[in-house]
């Protein structure tokens, strides 16, 4: 029997072919860019802010490269904490 955290693993979302919304006219929305997403049992969406967050995660544990820190700055531009 799987335990929770393979579950979890198990059950990976992926875009849902590719779609996605604009946003950014929306004064109720909390984000700018949102992706739709589904795994194997549900559809959702999930938020350009929130990617951004898993990629700094990613590099600070060194999954991915470092970024510049100019980039970085760029995207703080456009999503202050």
């Amino acid at each position: 029997m799987e335990n929770t955290s393979e579950k979890i693993f198990h059950n990976r979302a992926l875009p849902d072919g590719g779609k996605f919304q604009d946003v950014t006219s929306c004064e109720d929305c909390l984000e700018e860019l949102v992706f739709a997403m589904k795994d194997k049992h549900h559809e959702f969406s999930i938020g350009l802010r929130t990617i951004l967050h898993c990629l700094a995660i990613a590099e600070k544990e060194g999954y991915v490269p470092n970024f510049p820190a100019d980039w970085w700055d760029r995207v703080r531009c456009y999503y202050p904490k």
